[in-house]
């Protein structure tokens, strides 16, 4: 806290009359004369889409080495491929990208933290674009890094420089960087200061290259918070089950989904909708099992005997006013430009159902590790970060596998 001063067939239809797409096997395809393509799951795609699987082992893991300083990592927020499979992730304790080889060596260590060209305030994420860029957002610094393929500092740009001031006093937060260059920025509008749960709204937008024109995608309902009264002060937090705005750039656009109904919409760099992917699928109940779930998972790290963490959890069983959970647990764009979305579940222990779209509308389903926190979906990989024993980060990637049938 903080104080203030699917049914039997997947089928795809259109808003608009249009001529078919050839359809893919599993289902059937149209596109509106607009150019939208629109996937309906159903209300029980798990039981009929295609079933993938993961190798039983990850083939590759990278660990902090810890006779080597410069080595250990934590607080990993993404990770990328360079060429010569070579793997970038994002230290956010460090402000550093670090390099490894193919077999999980440290090779390089990029970057830092300061205000300075190739530095980092709060560094966030990494998007390689062909033939040898890397690109690192900055949401400290409101800015888009370019290194080369030797991690030398090219150029940087700020969002700032690209809005109009007057009218947007707060610089776009740098969500991803396209393939034709456009950097997507979201501005997050701050809460009024009066009890009550309320979603301050997120404009989107994307950046071009170069200059230009900024082109507007939308404004959407943003992550929800609860405002109320404790002790003579107002108090803020995240009310239990609370929805949630998901924006994840692909290659060749956007998908943002508001967690509050299964439904997941790309935009193209110019603002145009291209594709929907929804399902009819019902969200859980909440139960009281469910929320103290919910709750031991936020306070797994307090101390278990201390009275105040009592009050605590008490104050937010009073602010949970949700029946259902979110329709979706989050959202992931893949490197072939579609979507991987992630049921809804409380913490890490348990597996979670994954279920992904290709721009074709070909969808299938697939089962990640307990534990396994996805970070980057591949045409036959997936990477993402694992804790062990000992509560330390390590990176690994899973191969995936095809599994015969549907619901199988």
């Amino acid at each position: 806290m903080r104080r203030l001063p699917s049914f039997l067939t997947l089928t795809l239809a259109a808003t608009c009359t249009g001529d078919a797409a050839p359809p893919p096997d599993d289902l059937t395809t149209v596109t509106d004369s607009a150019g939208v393509r629109i996937v309906d799951l159903g209300d029980a795609p798990l039981n009929f889409i295609e079933r993938l699987t993961f190798a039983p082992e990850p083939d590759l893991v990278i660990r902090s080495r810890e006779d080597d300083a410069s080595a250990v990592f934590s607080d990993v927020r993404d990770v990328e491929v360079l060429p010569q499979d070579r793997i970038a992730a994002v230290n956010g304790s460090g402000n550093e990208i670090l390099v490894f080889d193919a077999s999980g060596e440290r090779v390089a260590t990029w970057g830092g933290t300061g205000d300075g060209p190739g530095e980092f305030r709060s560094l966030e994420w990494l998007a390689f674009r062909s033939p040898d860029t890397l690109a690192a957002g900055d949401r400290g610094l409101r800015r888009v890094t370019v290194l080369d393929a030797a991690g030398q500092y090219v150029r940087s740009f700020g969002t700032a420089d690209a809005v109009d001031r007057a009218t947007n006093p707060i610089p776009p937060r740098p969500m991803g960087l396209l393939a034709d260059g456009s950097v997507i920025g979201a501005t997050y509008s701050q809460p009024d200061p009066v009890e009550g749960s309320v979603r301050p709204a997120v404009e989107i937008v994307a950046i071009p290259p170069g200059g230009g024109p900024v082109h507007a995608i939308g404004t959407w309902p943003g992550d929800e918070v609860t405002i109320f009264e404790k002790d003579g002060f107002l108090e803020v937090t995240q009310p239990p089950f609370g929805r949630r705005l998901r924006i994840a750039p692909a290659p060749d656009g956007v998908w943002i989904a508001d967690d509050d109904r299964w439904e997941a919409r790309k935009y193209s760099a110019q603002g145009e909708l291209r594709m929907v992917v929804r399902s009819s699928a019902n969200p859980a109940a909440v139960t009281d099992a469910l929320l103290e779930a919910l709750l031991g998972e936020r306070y797994r790290h307090a101390v278990v005997a201390d009275p105040a963490l009592e009050g605590l959890k008490q104050d937010v069983r009073e602010i949970a006013r949700h029946t259902t959970a979110p329709s979706f647990g989050g959202i992931v764009g893949t490197t072939s430009g579609g979507v991987a979305v992630a049921e809804f579940g409380v913490g890490t222990a348990s597996p979670r159902m994954w279920i992904t779209v290709q721009p074709n509308g070909t969808a299938a389903a697939i089962e990640v590790p307990a534990g396994f926190a996805v970070k980057r979906w591949g045409p036959d990989w997936v990477m993402g970060i694992v804790r062990d024993e000992l509560d330390r980060e390590e990176i690994h990637r899973y191969r995936i596998l095809v599994r015969a049938g549907p619901g199988s």
